[in-house]
């Protein structure tokens, strides 16, 4: 595959996450698809990876991303993004507060056969927790 068969199949697996579109996912996202994302125990298979699309939609309506760069190389893409979203549902345990988040990410997807066999992803957590209000910013933690 091309390098850009590659990104448009990283756009579309932005677009299906955003959309909440299973199927979609799943057309873009191998079987056996392994991903590593920041705070889990290990990696993640496909199953896992689309529960927490699921859980993480239920959490955040009005979902957006922009892509703001997408660098691609063999086989291998990389994305940088910026997600807005609003909260609407619990969200590890926090339950809604209405406001908009905005996160920006860092992804690579590896692909194989046009499917995405293997997926890094990081995000500011922190960055995200202080949005919520579950964790004190620096200005508001010396007051």
């Amino acid at each position: 595959m091309t390098t850009e068969q590659n990104k448009a199949i990283v756009r579309r697996f932005f677009e299906a996450f955003e959309a909440d579109n299973q199927t979609a996912l799943k057309d873009v996202l191998a079987v056996d698809v392994v991903a590593h994302l920041p705070g889990m125990p290990g990696p993640q298979n496909r199953e896992t990876i689309l529960q927490g699309v699921r859980m993480f939609n239920a959490a955040f309506s009005d979902r957006e991303f922009t892509i703001d760069e997408l660098i691609a190389e063999g086989d291998k893409v990389a994305t940088r993004t910026t997600m807005r979203a609003t909260h609407t549902g619990e969200y590890q345990g926090q339950p809604p507060t209405g406001d908009q988040i905005v996160m920006s990410g860092f992804t690579i997807e590896r692909i194989e056969d046009g499917k995405i066999v293997e997926r890094w992803f990081t995000y500011d957590r922190l960055d995200l927790m202080q949005q919520l209000g579950l964790v004190p910013t620096a200005r508001n933690a010396s007051r």
